[in-house]
């Protein structure tokens, strides 16, 4: 995995995110508009859930409809945000995986 950087705008927004729903999991994609190859850089995150993350029809039809914007805008999915409902619950840990 190459070297990846995290804008303050996709940083604010995810935390925004969890500040806005603290007793409950969510999760969101993350953005850039750099070219492939080399370092990425996440410039945006597009914030989806914020209850019942394993649902999977709603979580396809959220990244379909992501990825139809992001042809539009010039933009890629280079990966996955997630936080759990409680602080001390650290069974999963999310990681953003590049493509």
């Amino acid at each position: 995995m190459g070297e990846v950087e995290l804008s303050c705008r996709a940083y604010v927004k995810m935390y925004l995110h969890a500040c806005l729903f603290p007793r409950c999991s969510i999760n969101g994609l993350l953005l850039s508009s750099s070219p492939t190859g080399g370092a990425v850089c996440v410039t945006d995150c597009v914030p989806l859930l914020h209850s019942h993350l394993p649902l999977a029809p709603i979580t396809q039809l959220a990244l379909t409809q992501v990825d139809v914007w992001c042809s539009q805008t010039q933009q890629r999915i280079v990966g996955y945000y997630q936080a759990n409902a409680c602080v001390s619950d650290n069974k999963w840990v999310s990681r953003a995986s590049c493509h």
